[in-house]
């Protein structure tokens, strides 16, 4: 499910489901260029599992944008199926 923002309602009820779910944090360099992290943030709320993105690392020829957890964190506590743990990171 492609966008975290229109697809939200959707996201949420597959990630109820059960279903593991993937949803994209940028695409076509348009969060990049405009250094706008809405569709970023709206990912990472919302319990997809996955979060595609072409921006790990900077592009310094667009912005500072770039898609990580917070505090570089590998995995964290699903915000949807353990709201509990607040996001929590699970490893370094």
């Amino acid at each position: 499910m492609n966008d975290p923002v229109a697809d939200a309602e959707r996201i949420a009820r597959a990630v109820d489901a059960g279903f593991v779910v993937r949803t994209r944090a940028d695409a076509d360099t348009r969060e990049a260029r405009r250094n706008d992290t809405a569709r970023r943030d709206a990912a990472f709320a919302s319990g997809a599992q996955y979060v595609s993105t072409d921006y790990f690392e900077p592009d310094a020829r667009r912005s500072d944008y770039r898609v990580r957890l917070p505090d570089g964190a590998a995995a964290r506590c699903n915000p949807r199926r353990a709201a509990h743990c607040h996001g929590t990171p699970i490893e370094p």
